[in-house]
C-alpha cells in the first residue's frame, strides 16, 4: 500500500522512508530512495537532489508499507519504537506519546477542500487503547466522504497488522444526547487490530469535501499539543490557489515555537505550514481554561472580515424570526396587561422557556446555522437554542421591541478567537433593546427569571447578525449573582441551638439552585435539607424546611429550613467554642489555589457574591470572651469582609461578604490571589468564645 502525504509532513524522520514517488509541482513524478532533506532540498540515492520548492508530495512506499497480518517488523517501525522509548523517557508516566500529528488541507480552485490527516502514537496505558484504538471520521452526506488511506498497528512482539478494508464501518448517528437530535452524517469506522500497551498505531484518513455549502468559507485549524502526552512533531499546513486571500491566527504558541508560517509559492498555489517539536503534554490545574484557550493552535480563513458571515447567517436569521399574523396577534394578545417594555420582554421570555421545550432536530447546514422558522417552532413547541432564540426574537418584534439572535461559543467552552472569521460556534441566545440598554436572554433554560442567563453565556463576545457587530455579554457585579443566607440562632442554658436559616439568590446563581429543586421530588427535597442541617452539626435534627417559587419564574426562588442541635457549642471548662454554620469558606472554593504557582489561568464562568448574616441570640448567665475581629481586604480580582459585634447584651451579630467580580485570574497575578484567597479561607475558621459566669464564679 502506498501513502501519499503533503510535503510539510516529509519532516518526520525518514527511517519511514524507502522507495519512493516524488510529484514535482510541475506535474511530472521521479522515482527514487530518498536519503535526506532539508529546507533546501530533497536528496535521493545516487547523488540526486532536487530543490525542496519544487516538490509537490512524496509517495512513501516499499519498507514503510505494512505486510501481511502478523508480518515480522519492519526496520522503519523498529525507528518509530526507538523514538518512541526515547519520548517516553522524556516524560514518564504519561498515557502515550505522539511521534506525529499532520494535517494539510488543500483548497482547490472549484472551492472543493481535501483534507488529510496522518497519525502516528504509542499507546502506553490501558486508559488510551478505546479511545486511540479505533478511527473514526464523520463527514456530512453529500458533501463529504471520508476515506481510510492505511492504518496499521505495529506491537512490540515485532508483528504488525495492516488496514484490512473488509473492516471498515460505516453508521449513520442520527441521535447525540437525549435532546439533541442529528441526521444527515456518516461516520467512518476502523477498529485498529490487536491494540495492546506499547503499540504503534499509524494511520491517515482523507476528507473530501466536494459540494462545499458555500464555496467562499474555509476555515482551517490545526492543534500541536495533547494532554496525553507529548508531541515529537506536530505540523499543519494550508494550501490555496495562488491569488487567493489568506489569513489566519496562530495563539499559545510561546516558548514552543514560531507562530509565523513557512510559505512556499509555485505558480498555482501557495503553502503555509506551521511545524513544532517536543511539545510536552498538557497538565491540568484545577479550574483551567478549556484546551483551546491555552493549547497552541492555528485558525486559518480566506477573508479578513466577518461581513460575509453576517450577511449569510443574517438574512437566514431575519427571514425567519417574521411573525406570522397569528404569531403576532397571539404575542399581542399575551402582553396586553403589561405596561412597560421590561414587563412585555419577561412575558414573553418565561413563555419560550416555559412553553417551547429544548429538542434539537437538525438535517443540514441550514436548519444547524439559520435555525428553523419562528413560526414552526411556534406550532410544534419545541426547537434547539437558535430556533428557540428566533422565535424570542419574532415574539419580541410583534411587541414592539428591537432584538436580535446572536451566536457565540459558551464560556464553558472556548474562548472565540475574533482576529480571524470562523463560523464554529456552539450556542445563540439574543439581544434585546429594553430600556435604553441591552438585554441578553437566553430562552434555552427554563428556571432562569427575568433577565437573568446561564453563567455559561457570561463575559464572552457575540456576534450580533442584525446589528453587524461584536458584543459582549456582560458579568454582573458579585451582588447580582450569588447567594444571601439569613442565620438567627437561639442558644439556651443546656448548650441546645434552635437554628432558622433563610436562603435567598441573586442573577444565574438563582437559576441554577431553582433547577436543582425543581427537578426533586418532595421526599427528595428532605433529604437534601437534612444534609444540610448535619452539615451544621452531626447531631442536629430537621424540624421543618421550605421550598419557595421552584416552579413560578415570576417570583423570586427562596428556600429555608429550621433544625435543633442539642449540643451546639463545644465545651472547655467554663467556656464555650461556638462555629457559626457556613461561616468558613467551603474548600471547594479554594482548590484553584492549591499550586504553588500556575502555568495557565484561573478561570471562572461568572462572578459571584457569597454573603452570611447572623443573628446568636445568648442564654441569660452568659457572656462573650472573644468575637471574630472585623477585617476588610481585597485586591484586583476579590474582596472580603467579615466580623462580629455585640447588638445588645444578650446578641452577637456577625457578618461575612466573598465577593469575586472577575471570571479571569493570569498567572502573572497568581500569587497575590493565592495570598489573598488563602487569608480569606484562614480567617474564616475564627470561632466565637463565650462563657458561662455561673460555671466561672463556682469555679473561682
Amino acid at each position: 500500500m502506498k501513502i501519499t502525504v503533503l510535503l510539510p509532513a516529509l519532516l518526520l524522520a525518514c527511517g519511514l522512508c524507502s522507495a519512493e514517488t516524488l510529484k514535482l509541482r510541475s506535474g511530472a513524478e521521479v522515482q527514487g530512495k530518498l536519503v535526506s532533506m532539508d529546507k533546501q532540498a530533497v536528496s535521493l540515492d545516487g547523488g540526486r537532489s532536487l530543490p525542496r520548492a519544487d516538490v509537490a508530495e512524496i509517495r512513501f512506499g516499499g519498507a514503510a508499507a505494512a505486510g501481511p497480518v502478523g508480518s515480522v517488523r519492519t526496520a522503519a517501525a523498529g525507528d518509530l519504537f526507538a523514538r518512541a522509548a526515547a519520548l517516553a523517557r522524556a516524560f514518564p508516566g504519561v498515557n502515550g506519546v505522539i511521534l506525529l500529528t499532520s494535517i494539510s488541507y488543500t483548497l482547490n480552485p472549484d472551492g472543493t477542500v481535501t483534507t488529510r490527516d496522518r497519525e502516528v502514537h504509542q499507546v502506553l496505558k490501558e486508559s488510551l487503547k478505546q479511545r486511540w484504538g479505533q478511527v473514526i471520521e464523520c463527514a456530512e452526506e453529500g458533501r463529504e466522504r471520508v476515506t481510510i488511506t492505511m492504518a496499521t498497528v505495529y506491537n512490540p512482539d515485532g508483528k504488525s497488522y495492516p488496514l484490512d478494508p473488509s473492516q471498515i464501518k460505516t453508521s449513520k448517528p442520527q441521535r447525540a444526547g437525549s435532546e439533541f437530535f442529528v441526521s444527515g452524517s456518516v461516520c467512518t469506522q476502523y477498529a485498529l487490530p490487536n491494540v495492546q500497551n506499547g503499540s504503534i498505531i499509524e494511520y491517515e484518513t482523507v476528507t473530501e469535501t466536494y459540494n462545499p455549502f458555500r464555496k467562499d468559507f474555509f476555515f482551517p485549524v490545526g492543534y500541536f499539543q495533547d494532554t496525553e502526552g507529548p508531541v515529537a512533531r506536530a505540523e499543519m499546513s494550508v494550501a490555496v490557489p495562488a491569488g487567493t486571500e489568506f489569513h489566519y491566527s496562530a495563539r499559545n504558541f510561546g516558548a514552543f515555537g514560531s507562530p509565523e508560517p513557512e510559505v512556499r509559492r509555485s505558480t498555482g498555489a501557495v503553502a503555509y505550514s506551521w511545524a513544532l517539536q517536543n511539545v510536552p503534554p498538557m497538565s491540568a490545574e484545577p479550574a483551567m481554561p478549556p484546551y483551546v484557550d491555552v493549547a497552541p493552535i492555528v485558525r486559518g480563513s480566506v477573508f479578513k472580515d466577518w461581513d460575509r458571515i453576517f450577511d449569510w447567517m443574517g438574512a437566514m436569521h431575519r427571514e425567519r424570526s417574521e411573525a406570522s399574523p397569528e404569531l403576532k396577534q397571539f404575542t399581542l394578545d399575551l402582553v396586553k396587561d403589561c405596561r412597560t417594555d421590561e414587563e412585555k420582554a419577561a412575558k414573553i421570555y418565561h413563555y419560550v422557556q416555559k412553553e417551547i421545550r429544548y429538542i434539537a432536530v437538525k438535517v443540514g447546514v441550514a436548519s444547524g446555522w439559520g435555525g428553523y422558522d419562528a413560526n414552526l417552532t411556534w406550532k410544534r413547541r419545541y426547537g434547539c437554542c437558535i430556533d428557540k432564540s428566533l422565535l424570542l426574537v419574532a415574539m419580541l418584534k410583534a411587541a414592539g421591541i428591537n432584538a436580535s439572535t446572536v451566536i457565540l461559543n459558551t464560556n464553558n467552552a472556548y474562548e472565540t478567537d475574533f482576529s480571524v472569521p470562523q463560523i464554529g460556534f456552539n450556542h445563540a441566545i439574543t439581544v434585546a433593546d429594553i430600556g435604553g440598554r441591552q438585554v441578553f436572554l437566553d430562552s434555552t433554560g427554563y428556571d432562569y427569571a427575568y433577565p437573568q442567563i446561564p453563567e455559561s453565556d457570561r463575559g464572552v463576545r457575540v456576534l450580533n447578525m442584525f446589528a453587524k457587530r461584536i458584543d459582549e455579554v456582560p458579568v454582573p457585579a458579585p451582588a447580582d449573582n450569588g447567594n444571601t443566607n439569613t442565620y438567627a440562632i437561639k442558644l439556651s442554658s443546656t448548650g441546645a441551638a434552635l437554628v432558622d436559616e433563610t436562603m435567598r439568590y441573586t442573577g444565574s446563581v438563582e437559576g441554577g439552585v431553582r433547577s436543582y429543586y425543581r427537578s426533586m421530588k418532595k421526599e427528595e427535597q428532605k433529604q437534601v435539607f437534612q444534609s444540610l442541617s448535619k452539615a451544621a452539626a452531626p447531631s442536629a435534627v430537621l424540624l421543618s424546611y421550605e421550598v419557595n417559587n421552584a416552579e413560578t419564574l415570576e417570583k423570586p426562588f427562596s428556600a429555608g429550613l429550621k433544625y435543633s442541635v442539642a449540643d451546639y457549642p463545644q465545651r472547655a471548662g467554663d467556656i464555650l467554642i461556638v462555629k457559626l454554620p457556613d461561616f468558613e469558606i467551603p474548600s471547594g472554593y479554594t482548590r484553584e489555589v492549591s499550586l504553588g504557582k500556575r502555568q495557565y489561568p484561573v478561570k471562572y464562568s461568572s462572578s459571584l457574591g457569597l454573603y452570611r448574616e447572623y443573628s446568636l441570640k445568648l442564654p441569660p448567665g452568659c457572656e462573650v470572651v472573644s468575637l471574630p475581629e472585623k477585617v476588610s481586604f481585597g485586591g484586583k480580582y476579590a474582596a472580603f469582609r467579615a466580623g462580629c459585634s455585640m447588638a445588645s447584651a444578650s446578641e452577637v451579630r456577625c457578618s461575612v461578604a466573598w465577593e469575586r467580580s472577575a471570571r479571569r485570574v493570569p498567572p502573572e497575578d497568581y500569587a497575590d490571589y493565592k495570598s489573598f484567597v488563602e487569608k480569606a479561607a484562614s480567617y474564616s475558621k475564627t470561632q466565637l468564645f463565650l462563657r458561662e459566669k455561673a460555671a466561672a464564679a463556682k469555679g473561682k
